[in-house]
């Protein structure tokens, strides 16, 4: 992009949906050599477009003021085409959680999930009230923990799907699971399979750092939310989910439509194209 603004010096503008060289996951090395690049292209873009204020504010903090007029923030949107919620079925077959999307060894894995199952089962066992599905790329991986753990009748791991076959078993699921990385410190991270949960319309569980961008909406669904180094808040998140379940209770919360429309993605092209008209104008 930088490349060709420079050649045609038509506007451009650059999109950053995760920090660059603010990236926790960046060795030294990589970010030595990516804030130089990341500097040339905040400087010579028309404007500059972030999916999270929290992404947008620790990036900007290293460059000039004036530089921030060029900022705007544009979240990650949904097609509200997408499945809705199916018609919650009988409560005495077991609650049916879902995460789709990759794991990282070691930076983002399902480990403390797992765990919090495996203590839930100590207590009592979860063969009759819940099952957890995940589905991505390499998760497999994942099912040898599983069985250590003395929860692998409760859970399965399935590879990469067709879209169309993840929409179906995304509309059949009661619970989505949304799965972060530890952090320090404040999370910027807003996965843009939290914004594609929303299309389902169903409660979500999010296992994800107190403080951040993901925690921040999850919040203002009304949805669960629960640290990824914090095993017992998962296994308390759970409990109550398996109880709303059986209870009948168990429903998105009165706030969630509101929040959710916010990234319609009718809603962030409105946004994005008053963007492109301010950089072309």
């Amino acid at each position: 992009g930088l490349r060709v603004h420079r050649a045609t010096r038509l506007p451009w503008v650059a999109h950053f949906s995760d920090p660059w060289s603010d990236s926790p996951y960046a060795t030294p090395r990589q970010r030595s050599i990516w804030r130089r690049m990341e500097e040339e292209v905040v400087r010579e873009a028309s404007a500059i477009v972030f999916v999270t204020a929290e992404t947008a504010d620790l990036v900007m903090r290293k460059y000039p003021a004036g530089w921030r007029d060029k900022i705007a923030v544009v979240p990650h949107g949904f097609h509200p085409a997408a499945p809705r919620a199916a018609v919650a079925g009988p409560r005495d077959r077991p609650i049916r959680l879902l995460y789709t999307g990759r794991f990282y060894r070691g930076v983002r894995t399902p480990i403390p999930l797992l765990r919090a199952l495996a203590a839930l089962n100590r207590r009592a066992p979860l063969a009759d009230r819940l099952h957890a599905t995940f589905i991505g790329p390499h998760v497999e991986e994942y099912a040898a923990d599983a069985r250590a753990l003395g929860v692998a009748p409760v859970t399965t791991f399935r590879g990469r799907m067709a879209p169309s076959e993840i929409a179906r078993v995304g509309a059949d699921a009661d619970v989505l699971l949304v799965v972060d990385a530890p952090s320090e410190g404040s999370s910027v991270f807003l996965p843009s399979k939290l914004i594609d949960y929303l299309a389902y319309r169903k409660p979500i569980l999010g296992i994800t750092p107190a403080d951040g961008a993901s925690a921040a909406l999850l919040r203002r669904l009304g949805a669960h939310v629960a640290p990824p180094d914090d095993e017992a808040a998962i296994a308390s998140a759970l409990e109550d989910l398996i109880a709303r379940w059986r209870a009948g209770t168990l429903d998105v919360s009165p706030s969630f439509d509101a929040a959710a429309a916010e990234y319609d993605i009718r809603s962030t092209t409105k946004r994005l194209a008053a963007v492109l008209q301010r950089a072309f104008a």
